[in-house]
């Protein structure tokens, strides 16, 4: 992975991580823009599962201000989420961007914004 996107929208990535609330585990998934380090709204579900809806939660978050005529006509979307959950990306919104699963390479772009929030998280 290179180092650092030349443009907005270039490289956005995807982290997903469970969190401890009052009556157990929930999930959230959190979303950033690796040029700008912009982080987009992120996703809280109830309970620790992924779904389509969760995604598209998220997809709707990431694309709001995206613009193919400004922005790369194709995104790519580097989660730490592991591979198997490509079949569930490829049914998203955003199903004609590319997915790049690779955790380090997540959680090192994140780091800053990671060590800022004062979660209990554990991998997905």
């Amino acid at each position: 992975m290179k180092k650092k996107p030349g443009k907005v929208y270039e490289r956005v990535y995807i982290h997903a991580a469970k969190i401890k609330i009052n009556n157990g585990w929930a999930l959230m998934i959190i979303s950033m823009d690796g040029y700008s380090e912009f982080a987009f709204e992120a996703v809280l579900n109830e309970t620790p599962q992924i779904t389509i809806e969760v995604l598209n939660q998220l997809f709707d978050n990431i694309l709001k201000n995206y613009k193919p005529i400004f922005h790369p006509r194709q995104i790519v979307f580097v989660t730490s989420l592991p591979e198997e959950y490509d079949q569930l990306f490829m049914k998203t919104k955003a199903s004609n961007h590319r997915f790049v699963y690779n955790r380090e390479a997540t959680l090192k772009a994140m780091k800053q914004l990671l060590s800022e929030m004062r979660l209990e998280m554990i991998k997905f």
